[in-house]
Formats: structure tokens, sequence, C-alpha cells
């Protein structure tokens, strides 16, 4: 009898510490989602839009940036598409990325004329906004809306608004529709770690550079 006493008073407080722990898990579960998911918040800023000068697509990426510039470009926010110029070349041709950009354009439906390209060859954001940003003077604009991907939104649009502060002319900030890169799924892939990781680094290096 006395065995058998000891075997089920073992067994209770066994029990109890082994829901209790799983019950920490769980806790630790939806704190890292929690965070994790506000990490991805973070980085994703969209500007409430209205009709502008000229929509600004960032180079980088994939096709969605071109895909969401069109699709702006025809709900009306702007006959104006601007490309900047990075100076390279389409992997296995002899001709710009930019002049490929162009041509998609055209094949589109968008007029020659309303695709307009940045004279400064450019290698980062920062670049970017100062030739768009003289692009846009030169033509006596004052409005555009970037696009770019979700997780480069937040460094894009503080980068434009410091680069655009002294001109008075409106920024506005776009993120591509229907993206890989969300809030609440970038964590399950390697690739959405890696750009999550890269663009904070990048943002603080930003503002510590200021």
């Amino acid at each position: 009898m006395n065995d058998m006493n000891t075997v089920n008073y073992v067994k209770g407080p066994r029990k109890k510490s082994g829901f209790k722990k799983a019950m920490i898990l769980l806790v630790i579960f939806f704190v890292a989602i929690f965070l994790l998911r506000a990490m991805g918040l973070f980085l994703i800023v969209s500007s409430g839009l209205e009709y502008a000068n000229a929509i600004v697509v960032l180079s980088g990426g994939d096709e969605s940036r071109m895909q969401e510039a069109l699709n702006l470009y025809n709900q009306d926010y702007s006959h104006i598409i601007v490309l900047t110029e990075t100076g390279n070349v389409v992997e296995g041709y002899d001709h710009l990325h930019s002049f490929d950009m162009r041509i998609e354009l055209l094949h589109q439906g968008i007029p020659s004329g309303n695709i307009l390209l940045t004279n400064q060859v450019v290698t980062s954001t920062e670049q970017e906004a100062e030739a768009t940003k003289q692009l846009l003077i030169t033509h006596q604009f004052i409005s555009c809306i970037v696009v770019t991907d979700p997780y480069h939104t937040r460094r894009a649009y503080t980068i434009f608004k410091d680069v655009f502060a002294d001109t008075g002319i409106k920024v506005m900030i776009r993120p591509t529709s229907d993206h890989w890169y969300t809030a609440d799924t970038w964590f399950i892939k390697l690739s959405g770690w890696r750009f999550t990781i890269l663009e904070y680094v990048k943002y603080f290096a930003y503002l510590l550079s200021k």
C-alpha cells in the first residue's frame, strides 16, 4: 500500500509540472509571433494616395514594382512614370535594364512621352532620391508616388522625405501589392529573415549617418 501511494503521489506533481511547461512554451510562442509580426509591420509603410505628378519606380526587386506602377497609372493616380537609371545591363543581352523596363511600359500602352528616366546613374536608395529630386524639379512637379517592395518602404520613405525636405514636393510611398513579403508570414521564409535583418541594419545605419 505504501508503495502504491508513493507512486500516485509522484505522478501528480509531474503532470502539473508538464502542464506548466506547456503553458509557458505556448506563451513564449505567441509572444514571439507578436514580436516578429511587429518587426514586419514596422518596415511596411503605405501613404494615403492622391493624384501625383509622377509615379517613381525604384530599381531592384522583381516585376511587382513595375506592375504596381502600371496599376496606379491605369487607376489615374498619375500620367507619368519615372524610372531610375542604375546602369545595369540585362543578363544575356547588351542593353540596359532601364531600356528593357521602358520597352515593357511601351508594350503596356504607356506613351513614350509619359516615361521619364533619371539622368544620373544610381547605386543606392539615397542616390535614387537625389536623382529623382533633380528630375522632378526640372519638370516643375510638386508631388510623386514612390513604388517599392514592402520591406523597403520604411527606409525609402524616410530617405525621400529627408532629401525632398527643402523642395516642397509631396512624397507618397506605395508598397507593391500581392507581394510575398507580409507582416504575418515573412518569418516563415529564409529570404524573409535575410531581407528583414538587412533592412533593419540599413535603416538604422542611415539614421546614425544623418
